[in-house]
């Protein structure tokens, strides 16, 4: 009923939860995770149960999570996640697509929901955060024991993790900082260099020809990206593609040259300096000890 596969987000373990109407995905692989910067429709939540997130960044916001932190993901918001798992680290995340909950709380168009700051919370919002930790909680032990009543009780728990985040904890977008400190149509700016970079990353793509994109100059593009993101868009380049190199890695479904390929890079020598830089191995490295 519940399976280990494959999926379009960016993460490391994926539980796709079909006929479910969220997606949850369960965090329990040591190692090094990162995810690259990206955005998505859907609102995304994350639950530490064990352990630590290092680097949890929403809004250029940085967060290090602990075993109870629940953080929230609101729809088209920059975030990404650099962190080590070590054994016995658990994280759940849920992501409920934006149609589904739309048709359910049509507010949230004009809505955000605010619960990644605990220390702003009133009585009752304490109460509640409580009640949603437990909530998540049971939705972890019902991931780790599959019984044919696994959906229902995932159904019925994931829904009631979101009605009580939107009944407590949303907020008029009005007094949401999209970014912290940055204007609406430079988040609108990002997020479309950052789209076109994640669906193009298998090809050989330029300074210029992203600019052309979005109507800017290369130098302009170059030094707008590196302010809001922290990075070069030529390194931001090279982690994306080392992160979906990384997943065909796990799948083994390819040799070295052809991953490479598949992913934009002109070698394998380019692909393990990528590799390098992101996980701390090259992608040889994990390759070799992939095939024992």
């Amino acid at each position: 009923m519940i399976k280990v596969a494959e999926s379009k987000y960016l993460h490391e373990i994926v539980t796709p939860t079909k006929p479910l109407s969220a997606w949850i995905y369960l965090h329990e692989q040591k190692g090094l995770t990162y995810i690259a910067p990206h955005w998505h429709q859907g609102i995304e939540l994350s639950f530490t149960i064990n352990g630590v997130i290092d680097d949890f960044v929403i809004n250029e916001h940085h967060y290090q999570t602990r075993a109870g932190t629940v953080l929230v993901v609101n729809s088209q918001v920059i975030h990404s996640i650099r962190s080590v798992l070590k054994t016995g680290d658990r994280a759940i995340s849920i992501i409920y697509p934006y149609y589904y909950v739309n048709r359910l709380y049509p507010a949230i168009e004009n809505e955000v929901i605010d619960v990644n700051q605990p220390e702003r919370f009133d009585n009752l919002q304490k109460e509640i955060y409580t009640e949603i930790q437990t909530t998540l909680f049971k939705i972890y032990k019902n991931l780790k024991n599959d019984t044919k009543f696994s959906n229902l009780k995932l159904e019925t728990l994931t829904a009631r993790t979101l009605q009580l985040l939107l009944e407590y904890f949303t907020k008029p977008k009005t007094e949401y900082d999209i970014v912290y400190g940055t204007k609406e149509f430079e988040v609108v700016r990002i997020q479309a260099i950052t789209k076109y970079i994640n669906d193009h990353y298998s090809y050989k793509i330029s300074l210029s020809e992203i600019a052309a994109q979005v109507n800017l100059s290369k130098e302009y593009l170059a030094k707008f990206f590196k302010n809001h993101m922290d990075l070069t868009i030529g390194a931001y380049i090279s982690n994306v593609r080392a992160q979906k190199a990384y997943y065909d890695l796990l799948g083994e479904k390819n040799n070295l040259t052809e991953i490479a390929a598949k992913n934009g890079f002109p070698s394998i020598r380019a692909m393990n300096k990528a590799f390098q830089a992101v996980y701390g191995k090259t992608a040889s490295e994990i390759y070799r000890n992939k095939r024992g």
